[in-house]
């Protein structure tokens, strides 16, 4: 992992925080493949491939990888990180239904969870937005 971070900081355009979300990214599939019983190598390449996409953003963005010259990449690599994150993801959902929770924290939960997910998510939609903002202004 800190060889990871190293090869991050040689560009020295990446900022800290970027970095530490795209270290979160890599930990959160892979947490997501040990919540998994009995993943399929399928399923556990697919997420960790999901993460590096979604982390290829970010070096796309922040100039450590050369912005692909056609948007078809960036296209592909979109529809298959919110393929992975719905569908393949799609076992997940039972885990933060509020079903296992008391009746009395339902209310709380259901502010929550939508609240820290948007908070999460927010960064990496920015992120993709600049990256494909490159290719409309420069058409």
């Amino acid at each position: 992992m800190l060889h990871f971070i190293k090869i991050l900081r040689k560009g020295g355009r990446v900022p800290f925080w970027a970095e530490m979300y795209v270290v979160s990214l890599i930990l959160s599939a892979a947490f997501a493949i040990y919540l998994t019983r009995n993943p399929s190598l399928l399923y556990m390449t697919s997420q960790l491939a999901s993460a590096l996409l979604t982390s290829a953003f970010f070096f796309i963005y922040y100039g450590q990888i050369p912005y692909p010259k056609s948007i078809v990449t960036p296209i592909l690599m979109l529809l298959f990180i919110l393929f992975q994150e719905v569908w393949g993801n799609r076992h997940l959902y039972d885990l933060v239904s509020l079903r296992h929770f008391p009746k009395k924290y339902h209310r709380l939960m259901l502010f929550w969870l939508p609240f820290l997910s948007v908070l999460f998510i927010a960064p990496v939609i920015w992120i993709i937005v600049q990256v494909f903002k490159h290719y409309f202004l420069f058409i």
